[in-house]
């Protein structure tokens, strides 16, 4: 029952229900098309050797919507080089001049940044908040503007570090869940939980309706692509062969493919192998209707200048129902679609 590593799940779930998500299948084909403009804008500002111009956010999930901006980042996989800076600036600048808008103002991304915090600082005193949200959307939503190989070589010492740094204390070893990545991806989740809250309080309540409507949709998608990224790794799921001496190996190449699958892609998947019909229906409309608002210009921008005081606003409301239904969805994907899933959710998700 392992997935294949075709990218056309949403195609063969729409098939199966007879279905079209029409915002869907809009920003992915959107997403691309800026994705190949940006990589040829990029390659001739010349990269230094050992970096990759990475992008995450909605560019990297195949999400592009009108009013989506530029996630990017120099991710730097080797010696220091005074070059580095004005690479990054030019960077700055291309994207600037293509009128693509500034990421955010926490400093996460639009800069510098070294693999070697994202690999050696997994925890302790020294994982910022930086540094555990740039590792695990390395993970669950990043695509590469130059240089693919350094950028599938960080993945990969990534995932290295939490599998084979981790190794299982059963005997002989088999295919499980990697239960480091799969705390961390936890860990990461609740952070952007709470650092909602806190930002929301920071700012005054700017913009709180559009982030939250986010929260509770596309980042609540990461979080699902991140659970089925380790649990699809359990022995019933993946079909691997139980080679003692490879398991570790194997295991590292099995989630780094599934790790570059888009998380609607991959979430198709598990609609499709193991959700009833009027689930999948629920979670894959409750997500183009999502997306379909996000690229209504009129809406989102209301939703970001909407005041907290009017929390009972029509259109804010029927986001609010629509996450609804696609928490409820994921709910009854994750505990109650498949015995062997809703085991792993309650043994490692809730304790």
């Amino acid at each position: 029952m392992n997935p294949s590593l075709d990218q056309n799940s949403v195609e063969e779930l729409a098939a199966k229900l007879g279905k079209k998500w029409p915002a869907i299948l809009a920003a992915r084909d959107q997403c691309r098309t800026h994705v190949d403009k940006l990589r040829e804008r990029v390659q001739k500002l010349r990269p230094p050797a050992n970096t990759s111009v990475i992008a995450f956010g909605s560019l990297a999930r195949e999400e592009w919507t009108s009013g989506s901006d530029v996630d990017w980042t120099l991710m730097i996989d080797g010696p220091a080089d005074m070059w580095h800076f004005d690479v990054a600036k030019s960077v700055e600048e291309m994207l600037q001049e293509e009128e693509y808008q500034k990421p955010g103002p926490t400093g996460t991304f639009g800069t510098m940044s070294s693999s070697h915090e994202l690999v050696h600082y997994i925890g302790g005193g020294e994982d910022t908040n930086h540094n555990i949200t740039r590792r695990v959307l390395m993970l669950l939503e990043s695509t590469s503007l130059s240089d693919a190989v350094t950028h599938e070589r960080v993945v990969r010492a990534i995932l290295e570090r939490y599998i084979v740094g981790d190794p299982p204390v059963t005997s002989p070893a088999k295919f499980h869940a990697p239960l480091f990545l799969f705390n961390d991806i936890v860990r990461f989740w609740r952070t952007l939980t709470v650092d909602y809250a806190t930002k929301k309080w920071q700012r005054s309540n700017a913009e709180w309706a559009l982030k939250n409507t986010k929260l509770r949709m596309s980042r609540k998608l990461l979080f699902a692509k991140g659970m089925l990224l380790c649990f699809l790794c359990d022995e019933e799921f993946a079909g691997k062969p139980q080679n003692s001496e490879f398991v570790d190996t194997e295991l590292l190449e099995y989630c780094f493919r599934l790790s570059r699958r888009s998380a609607i892609d991959l979430l198709s998947w598990a609609l499709l192998h193991f959700a009833s019909d009027e689930i999948a229906k629920t979670v894959m409309g409750a997500y183009n209707n999502f997306l379909a608002t996000l690229d209504d210009a009129k809406k989102r921008d209301h939703l970001k200048k909407l005041e907290f005081s009017n929390a009972n606003d029509p259109i804010f409301d029927e986001q609010r129902r629509n996450s609804r239904a696609f928490r409820d969805g994921l709910e009854a994907l994750f505990f109650d679609s498949n015995e062997r899933l809703g085991k792993l959710t309650r043994r490692y998700g809730v304790f």
